[in-house]
């Protein structure tokens, strides 16, 4: 029997379970930031073929295409496409580099095909992976430890833990990590890799309520590159404000700030594209370190792999 592990049980290391069952997933705390008590942005499940037919298998075709709208600020006036030199701007100011990437602001785009389920509309997207964590529980694949080291040279993964489990050691085959390079770097300090080149930005979220009722002109969320906010994102019965720097203030245009969450370093400042490390495969935004990989792009990476 192979003994092969996911490390993390955010989005990416649920999409690889399901497809690869010969893999065990490691997280005490599963699911990660899709547990916050809002969402920080735009969460869409992209209509790909690969998505479309993962959500049609879990759910039974109980779906819906949508259309996200996306707008780019000029004047205090949202449009259709950014002004001449706004992407500069705006990486300027969230990334503090004048060097761009074409996934920035969302690739250009004006408008994204999504899925939604059900009656769900922004829950859609949490919805999906707890789901596939239901599946991933009942197939015996969970294994809810913290992890206290890796080691690389002789393949062993140590388990943090209370009574019998403290220094629970089991050796691995093969091992694809989601999680946060930072963070895996900590838990395995002999990996090949120089963290110097992997540098963030901070970011900050606040939930505020509708108390400004604005013409939304049916945008879904709205980049900006000249006020104190960077990104706005309108859901149902809240709108959530991005910022580079924490916003010192109980309104937003207006809105009251119900919840905030400051100076979180996780915008990626410049993506690398990271495919191993020490024989360890890499999956995910912060894993394989690139700003473009979203849920759908992690679909396609596994069903590649195991086609």
């Amino acid at each position: 029997m192979k003994n092969n592990y996911i490390i993390g049980a955010g989005p990416a290391g649920l999409i690889a379970a399901y497809y690869m069952k010969d893999y065990k997933v490691i997280d005490k705390s599963p699911l990660g930031q899709l547990k916050a008590p809002f969402i920080p942005g735009p969460r869409l499940l992209q209509n790909t073929t690969n998505m479309s037919e993962l959500i049609n298998e879990i759910f039974g075709g109980d779906t819906r295409i949508e259309i996200a709208k996306i707008g780019y600020m000029k004047n205090g006036v949202p449009e259709d496409k950014p002004y001449e030199g706004f992407k500069n701007k705006y990486v300027e100011k969230t990334r503090g580099t004048k060097s761009t990437e074409s996934s920035h602001l969302s690739e250009g785009k004006n408008e994204i095909e999504h899925i939604e389920i059900g009656m769900l509309t922004e829950e859609s997207y949490a919805a999906v992976f707890n789901r596939l964590l239901e599946i991933i529980k009942s197939r015996g694949q969970l294994i809810e430890k913290h992890i206290e080291n890796i080691d690389v040279n002789n393949k062993t993964i140590t388990f943090a833990g209370e009574g019998e489990d403290i220094g629970l050691t089991v050796f691995y085959d093969k091992v694809i990590s989601t999680i946060n390079l930072n963070i895996l770097s900590k838990l395995a300090p002999d990996m090949d890799i120089d963290l110097s080149e992997f540098k963030t930005k901070t970011k900050c979220f606040y939930k505020t309520s509708y108390d400004w009722m604005v013409d939304l002109q049916g945008y879904n969320y709205i980049y900006s590159a000249d006020s104190e906010w960077t990104r706005k994102t309108y859901f149902d019965s809240y709108i959530v404000y991005e910022s580079v720097e924490p916003i010192d203030s109980k309104v937003i245009e207006d809105n009251i700030v119900q919840m905030k969450f400051e100076n979180m370093p996780i915008q990626i400042v410049e993506s690398k594209n990271i495919d191993s490390i020490n024989g360890i495969k890499m999956l995910g935004r912060f894993a394989q370190w690139n700003h473009k990989v979203k849920a759908n792009e992690v679909l396609d990476r596994v069903k590649l792999w195991i086609s």
